[in-house]
């Protein structure tokens, strides 16, 4: 092991910071949080185990800091081994600073005294783990892993009882996880550009001071220098990913679900690659889908969604409480649904309806304080987020068909001649071209409408650790609840116009069946045609209708005459 003053020596000559780590670094004592985020290769694990030894407090007999990752794993491949093995590329290790490292509770003691411990917070209750402690110094390695009650309870445990001790706390992230919507809300949107002091509000009126620095790929010469072809290869990515890789933009992010959501539109882009759109009056006769996602303790989330004539859906109001009682927020959702004319369907969240020992059941209270009756929402997760999908989907879909050639004029007489308009339209359809999309995206959110589309941004895709079929999944995180409501309301419109379009199937072929009896008149091909119909289109149960008044050919025959 080498002197102390040694390592120190050895850190300029082996490690150095490009401007935006010392930009970090150099953030004054005075600002209690502080964040370093964005594009990939920014070095973010590194400044902050250089940190405390660049600014000496391992120095201080009385100093106790803690870096944390979200699991044991992730500790031992980043934090662990970067301290023991080098810091960057052949730079220091906590050794030539004179650590020690006790494997078992890994921490590393210097001859100061000083201590930095290295920890992992996988559960919430993790951080109960720390309710004695007093930290100094608090680094949060890929912050984006951890749920904001896990950053903010650990807050609390930076303190001193020392006032030469600082009592700072330093984290980095890339965006994306399940933390990615409160360090963007935290950090990044009051300046997205970093560098300006954030106030962070606190109960009582009180406040913290914050300040974010921005990493994009292009701040590190030093990646640059040692692979040049990095930045070449970010290049071939989509175009979303490569903002976030290389701008360390938080609006895309690698591992988000719903790549195809643009709520402002990139460069090259068709006009109608945009989903939040102006407001504008919705026809009272369109029909409409309400969608509710319950919760106390957990979001209650409500959201209408207008569908026009072409199918496409819109979302005109949204509505989100917290620790509210089921009557309340019942109560509330009646009173903005009241104008809401051709409202055909109201979903809620299946669990509205499990027993809990309280004699009603949510739905039940529900129903009570809203006057309204809803439908189990259908709560296929994968077959939901599919929807989700299909109805953002903004590049139109490769043609299902070829149409075919050597149309022939004499061949569709001859078919108009033996089957009539309805064979004629039959033969004609295979030489034409499948019509290109037009009404597509399917969802467009209203822009008063945030919530939402801001959920979705953020939702990342499952681990898979409890099932391989999670993989394909949406993974769970506090504060999905619009995410889950937006799956219930497109579940529901996907049923209305299945049943929609079974009825307008059905009319169509009853009209192709008039159509033939008015050319030919035969009321005995007419019955048959009719049955074979209505055998079809029948539900079980449904009454035979064959000698209903509307179907018969008396009523036929006098507008055929």
């Amino acid at each position: 092991m080498i002197e102390v003053e040694d390592a120190v020596d050895r850190v300029t000559r082996t490690w150095r910071p490009h401007a935006r780590q010392e930009d970090f670094i150099q953030i004054p004592d005075s600002i209690f949080e502080g964040f370093y985020g964005g594009a990939a290769g920014g070095g973010k694990t590194d400044v902050l185990l250089m940190l405390p030894l660049l600014r000496r407090f391992h120095e201080r007999p009385k100093f106790h800091g803690c870096l944390f990752r979200k699991t044991f794993p992730q500790l031992e491949e980043s934090l662990i081994f970067k301290s023991r093995t080098g810091i960057g590329k052949n730079g220091p290790t906590y050794y030539d600073f004179g650590g020690k490292y006790n494997e078992q509770k890994h921490v590393w003691t210097f001859p100061s005294g000083a201590a930095i411990r290295l920890s992992y917070l996988d559960k919430e209750d993790d951080a109960r783990q720390h309710d004695t402690a007093e930290y100094h110094y608090v680094g949060f390695d890929e912050l984006t892993h951890f749920s904001e009650f896990v950053y903010t309870y650990i807050l609390s445990r930076v303190r001193t009882s020392d006032k030469s001790l600082p009592t700072i706390v330093r984290s980095a992230s890339n965006p994306g996880n399940i933390g990615h919507a409160w360090v963007r809300k935290r950090f990044v949107e009051p300046f997205r550009l970093g560098g300006k002091i954030i106030l962070v509000p606190l109960e009582g009126g009180r406040s913290t001071k914050a300040i974010y620095v921005p990493a994009k790929l292009t701040d590190n010469p030093f990646l640059t220098d040692e692979d040049p072809l990095y930045e070449t290869r970010l290049y071939n990515l989509p175009a979303a990913e490569r903002k976030a890789k290389i701008d360390g933009d938080w609006w895309v992010f690698a591992g988000q679900v719903f790549t195809e959501l643009r709520t402002t539109r990139l460069p090259l882009e068709p006009e109608n690659a945009l989903h939040v759109i102006p407001r504008f009056d919705i026809p009272f006769w369109w029909p409409k889908v309400l969608a509710v996602d319950w919760g106390h303790r957990a979001m209650v989330y409500a959201c209408w969604v207008a569908l026009s004539p072409e199918g496409r859906a819109f979302v005109y109001r949204e509505y989100s409480k917290y620790k509210m009682s089921a009557l309340q927020w019942a109560a509330d959702i009646a009173r903005l649904s009241q104008f809401d004319e051709n409202l055909v369907e109201t979903t809620l969240d299946p669990s509205a309806w499990q027993e809990r020992g309280h004699g009603k059941t949510i739905a039940d209270l529900f129903m009570e304080g809203s006057g309204l009756i809803p439908s189990k929402a259908d709560n296929d997760r994968l077959g939901g987020k599919a929807l989700v999908h299909e109805f953002l989907r903004w590049e139109p879909r490769d043609t299902k068909y070829v149409p075919k050639t050597g149309y022939s004029a004499e061949t569709a007489n001859r078919v108009f001649r033996m089957h009539g308009t309805r064979g004629l339209e039959d033969y004609e359809r295979l030489f034409r071209p499948e019509p290109p999309e037009t009404e597509i995206p399917r969802l467009q959110f209203f822009d008063d409408c945030t919530l939402l589309p801001e959920t979705l941004q953020i939702c990342v895709y499952d681990e898979g650790k409890t099932s391989k079929k999670k993989v394909e999944d949406v993974k769970e995180f506090s504060g999905d609840d619009p995410y889950d409501t937006i799956r219930y309301a497109l579940k529901a419109i996907d049923a209305y116009l299945r049943s929609a379009q079974t009825t307008a199937n059905k009319f169509k072929e009853i009209g192709k069946v008039v159509e033939q009896l008015k050319q030919d008149n035969d009321v005995t091909s007419y019955y048959i045609r009719m049955a074979a119909v209505e055998a079809a289109n029948r539900d079980p149960g449904s009454v035979d209708r064959r000698r209903s008044s509307s179907y018969c050919p008396s009523t036929l025959r006098s507008t055929v005459q």
